[in-house]
């Protein structure tokens, strides 16, 4: 036997051990002095009224829920044990709905409820200047408290039990409640940063609550004034009371609702805020495995659900609690009997609060997944609607839409269904308590033990106390609903990105030379599949680097590394000899400048975009677009360079956005100027335009280029030829082209074949009797390919003949 199995048999002996003898020790105190004859008579001469010996039979129960496990602990049962617990925790392969109901938790209450219900019964017999014996009392609260060790300690020594007798995985458990009351907490840390605008409706809260805790009491002095005594002074001044309070109760909740209602916005802005400084702060990779779609309705729905149902909760959770507490006091002083028939059946409802709260918790976290999966539908079919409408697919993605939206409602409708329970529960039980309480508030009524006005106000109080209860009920409910809403956002909110921008170096200027050093890199969201491999080439300062090779060979990635936006799985990338990561972030991407293959504007004024990032004067801006070669079709604008670019850009052509890209790239002086692709989507015009506004503004600065069209290589001062992640060649056009048998020669024959490929006949047809008109276009014969390839990419000589 393990000493682990030790210890709980031998804590499952001293708790009954110590659960007997005190159980047999007051039931010999039944009469108030200690006689073995008080525990025996008992059990012949039984009476709910006058015995406790009831009491005592429950520590058998508790003796069985104690001493089971610790001996199946000694018979070394571990597939008995991990039965036994399954039973308990509800985690057999039967698992019903409501996974976290657990059977010791709900029979302690029972145990406790036999206290105040025992106390009711043992005092029905006493005269009024009789009171029980300290054996009895103390019976009773013993009791109370045992059964309360009883849960704790099952929680403690038989649930936590060591990986050797059960094998459970974290996954199985679908609340954690540690990492529940985590995130409450963590809540609730939002209300305490808006303390004074809650302090203001805490305040008139209290007020609020006070009077209305009035009331019910007064209400009852009312029906009492009608009916016992018939006078209009009395009653008049009754009604004057409650008047003044009503008023003030008016007041105090104008103003409590308005400093929450505030309150409330301020903590939805913070919420959204550092969600959204979160997300601006994660690293590429973490947009690559993130849809946009689920990201924007974690910064919608989930934010709007938190910051709503968190702070509304406070606030009806406070009203209520000190509603509750006042209700208490005037029940008691009222009726303490009548107290106890109310206080033994509230447990159930916390009962019916707690598994349905727990189990409104999983489903709000599935609600809001679906949502973001719906929303995810909903960005890219709306940024991506040219190509939606080009292929006539709007009934398509209408459906898919629709589809995600049912699977939202399935959830919903499960919700529905669970609250139609809980509603069930908490009104039948809360009308079984009003029963309850008419029945014996009428029996003490009848026997003269109370008056019949305080009956009502009693009756009253119940009600307000059970409204309270289930407005509680409901906070806990809406409290899950917080807590399944926010795991993803705080998840989001504490991701450390990878590349934490920790950099401090900022030298005076940037010369531009740039160093790859045996580099290898795979994206984290494909990490079995290697980009580059050992990769290495230098960049002079102020040279023209191209980098050339087939599709998918690693050219962007270089781009994408020396952006920052990965880091090297091996290797290092320099700048001036210094590791990238090594630059302060916002100082190395003002040397940096990147412009795409189909750049990205915001939807924001023309002087916005180009100023993106960087301050600098209106002059300044000016001049870099003169320089792009975009000033002259901004100033053709009505409004010129407050013209609003639309989403994306969209408002403007692709060689207008491509030159406001470069403008935007220029006006930040970089030292190191990145072009991927830049002219690639343009017509030859456009094409030409662009190639003119970047080639003109080179000098001094260290240009890498990316270009399929390998007539925008020629120029470059060096050629780099990756291919499958390595450097194969490394050139300038020209001794390139004489390595017959190299990549770059390959490709720019491969490119000059499809050319010609690519030239045909075309047969124009004419309307009449005119015969159709054929065009011939004529490419150059397979001889002069390399004499045509070794001149320029960008010159082909061509016929065109009508027969």
């Amino acid at each position: 036997m393990t000493s682990a199995v030790a210890s709980r048999l031998s804590w499952g002996l001293i708790l009954t051990s110590i659960d007997f003898l005190a159980c047999l020790l007051f039931a010999c105190l039944h009469d108030g002095t200690f006689k073995f004859a008080n525990f025996t008579s008992q059990f012949s001469d039984f009476s709910f009224f006058t015995s406790t010996i009831d009491l005592f039979l429950l520590q058998l129960l508790r003796f069985a829920l104690w001493m089971v496990p610790a001996a199946i602990h000694v018979a070394n049962k571990a597939d008995t044990l991990t039965m036994w617990k399954e039973v308990i925790e509800n985690k057999s392969p039967l698992k019903p709905r409501f996974s976290n109901f657990q059977p010791i938790f709900c029979t302690s209450l029972i145990i406790c409820a036999a206290s105040p219900t025992k106390l009711l019964l043992l005092t029905e017999k006493l005269k009024p200047d009789e009171f029980l014996t300290f054996g009895d009392t103390a019976f009773l609260v013993w009791n109370f408290l045992a059964a309360i060790l009883l849960n704790s300690s099952w929680s403690r020594y038989f649930i936590r039990t060591p990986s050797s007798y059960i094998i459970l995985e974290e996954e199985d458990l679908e609340v954690a409640p540690k990492q529940t009351f985590e995130l409450i907490f963590r809540l609730l840390q939002y209300c305490k940063r808006e303390w004074l605008w809650h302090i203001s409706g805490f305040s008139w809260l209290f007020i609020y609550s006070i009077t209305r805790i009035f009331v019910p009491y007064y209400t009852g002095q009312v029906i009492a004034t009608v009916v016992a005594t018939k006078s209009y002074p009395a009653l008049a001044n009754s009604v004057y009371i409650m008047t003044i309070i009503s008023l003030v109760s008016a007041v105090a909740a104008g103003f409590r609702g308005g400093s929450f209602e505030y309150a409330y916005a301020r903590i939805q802005r913070s919420i959204r805020y550092d969600l959204f400084h979160g997300l601006v702060k994660q690293d590429v990779a973490f947009y690559d495995a993130h849809k946009t779609g689920e990201i924007t309705s974690r910064l919608a729905a989930d934010c709007q659900t938190m910051s709503d149902t968190v702070a509304l909760n406070v606030n009806v959770f406070l009203r209520n609690c000190v509603m509750l507490l006042g209700s208490m006091i005037f029940m008691m002083k009222l009726s303490w009997r009548l107290s106890l028939v109310t206080f033994i059946l509230v447990p159930i409802i916390f009962v019916a609060s707690k598994i349905f709260g727990t189990y409104y918790d999983h489903l709000s976290e599935r609600t809001q997944d679906t949502i973001a999966a719906s929303n995810d539908v909903a960005e890219e079919v709306l940024s991506t609607m040219r190509t939606v409408r080009s292929f006539a697919c709007e009934n398509v993605e209408s459906d898919r839409f629709y589809g995600k939206l049912t699977h939202t409602l399935d959830v919903t409708r499960t919700k529905a269904i669970a609250y139609i329970g809980f509603l069930w529960v908490s009104e039948l039980f809360q009308s079984f308590i009003i029963v309850a309480v008419l029945w014996y508030g009428g029996h003490l009524v009848l026997t003269q033990k109370m008056k019949a006005d305080l009956l009502v106000s009693f009756l009253l109080y119940q009600m307000q106390l059970g409204d309270n209860l289930r407005q509680m009920g409901e906070v806990w409910t809406g409290l899950m609903q917080s807590v399944g809403a926010s795991r993803k956002v705080f998840e989001y909110i504490d991701r450390e990105p990878q590349i934490q921008h920790l950099g401090e170096y900022m030298p005076e200027n940037v010369v531009g030379k740039i160093e790859f050093r045996n580099v290898h890199f795979s994206y984290p969201t494909r990490s079995d599949q290697p980009i580059l491999k050992d990769l290495s080439f230098t960049v002079e300062p102020g040279e023209t680097v191209a980098l050339v090779g087939p599709s998918g060979s690693g050219k962007s990635s270089c781009i994408s590394l020396l952006e920052n936006f990965y880091i090297p799985n091996a290797g290092q990338v320099l700048v001036d000899g210094v590791p990238l990561e090594d630059y302060e972030h916002h100082y190395i991407h003002k040397k940096i400048a990147l412009v795409g293959q189909e750049p990205i504007l915001f939807a924001r004024s023309v002087m916005e975009n180009v100023r993106y990032g960087v301050e600098v004067a209106d002059t300044d801006v000016i001049r870099s677009c003169e320089m792009a070669n975009a000033h002259g079709f901004i100033m053709q604008t009505t409004l010129k360079y407050e013209t609003n670019v639309g989403e994306k850009g969209t408002q403007m052509s692709g060689g207008q956005k491509q030159r406001i890209a470069i403008a935007r790239a220029l006006v930040r002086e970089p030292a190191i100027l990145l072009l991927d692709e830049a002219t690639s989507a343009l017509d030859t015009e456009s094409e030409h335009v662009v190639q003119e506004a970047i080639y003109k503004n080179l000098g001094g600065k260290s240009v890498i280029l990316i270009a399929h069209r390998l007539s925008t290589v020629e120029k470059a001062d060096k050629i780099v030829v990756i291919n499958k992640g390595r450097v194969e060649q490394i050139g300038n056009h020209e001794t390139l082209l004489k390595d017959t048998n190299g990549t770059y020669a390959k490709l720019v024959q491969r490119q000059m074949m499809g050319d010609q490929k690519t030239r045909k006949r075309v047969t124009v047809p004419r309307s009449g009797p005119r015969p159709a008109t054929s065009i011939n276009v004529a490419g150059p014969s397979q001889g002069n390919a390399m004499s045509l390839l070794s001149t320029s990419f960008s010159q082909s000589a061509s016929s065109v003949t009508s027969k």
